[in-house]
């Protein structure tokens, strides 16, 4: 599906440089897939981890999906031997993937990843309200953790412990939750701008990310339009363990959190909660753009 994305890589390393919104052109074949997407984006339409979670916080314990939500052919890409055929530049994912981590359960050095998520300060971080439960506050965020170039070994990784709950959406019915991790690893892998406008339809979409628990790797694809809290894309491969991923737009910046899985072999899409959504009821991001920190980028 990413066939028509060959001959834009070149174009976007330049548009990246420039800061420009470069539009996404989607191959004319996605059009059933996408008028699937619009009906499956409506507001409400909650990941059932959610509801679950909704209906009784207190005794809500996380469980792992494991549904797939591949859309067509299998695009994900492992981030240090990515080749720019998914629209976006090499330089990009040099730049963006460092801030994305995994939440972990065990020990620092030997844990099991279950979600992800993405620094938005030194000690912040941002993933998907329905991958935490009470317990989070025993496992970790993982770093680093990714696969060598040309290689199936690991790189070292590093695992910083979660310290609290700063926010969880659950008591607005957003799908998204801020925590606080110690040690700043902020300082070392660097943390995301947020974007305060929802892109226009077509625009290419990234995630970076840890399908199934596995070393991090990268897709992209475009918004599909859609009303409601969240934002649709219906060529954008993400997999149970995806959850949390921050959503970026053509320039690096957040636009959303990845919630969903909701493709299928006949069309169908994955999608996610706007950050447009986000800023309208979250203090801790309010209060970072005040500051100075997370700087909320209106255009």
């Amino acid at each position: 599906m990413k066939s028509t994305l060959f001959a834009l890589a070149a174009i976007a390393t330049l548009t990246a440089c420039q800061g420009a919104q470069t539009m996404y052109q989607p191959n004319p074949m996605l059009a059933p897939a996408a008028l699937n997407a619009q009906s499956a984006a409506r507001a409400g339409d909650d990941n059932p981890a959610f509801l679950l979670k909704r209906s009784n916080p207190a005794r809500y314990r996380f469980q792992e999906d494991t549904r797939r939500s591949i859309c067509g052919p299998n695009d994900l890409q492992h981030v240090n031997d990515y080749n720019g055929t998914l629209g976006q530049p090499v330089e990009f994912v040099k730049k963006f993937s460092p801030a994305v981590g995994a939440l972990a359960q065990g020990t620092p050095e030997n844990n099991r990843k279950f979600c992800s998520g993405t620094l938005i300060s030194e000690n912040l971080f941002l993933t998907a309200s329905h991958c935490i439960d009470s317990t989070i506050t025993q496992k970790f965020a993982v770093f680093g953790y990714e696969k060598a170039a040309g290689s199936a070994d690991l790189l070292p990784q590093e695992a910083f412990k979660i310290a609290e709950v700063i926010e969880d959406g659950n008591a607005s019915v957003l799908d998204y939750a801020i925590l606080r991790i110690e040690g700043n690893p902020g300082a070392k892998y660097g943390f995301t701008p947020i974007r305060a406008v929802l892109p226009d339809a077509n625009h290419l979409l990234t995630i970076i990310q840890h399908p199934k628990g596995q070393p991090k790797q990268i897709e992209s694809g475009p918004l599909v339009p859609n009303n409601g809290k969240y934002m649709a894309y219906a060529d954008l491969d993400t997999e149970p363990g995806s959850s949390g991923s921050g959503v970026l737009d053509q320039t690096g910046m957040l636009v959303g959190v990845h919630t969903n899985g909701g493709c299928y072999s006949g069309g169908g899409a994955n999608k996610g909660i706007k950050m447009t959504e986000i800023i309208k009821v979250s203090k801790v991001v309010q209060s970072l753009n005040q500051a100075g920190r997370a700087p909320l980028v209106r255009r």
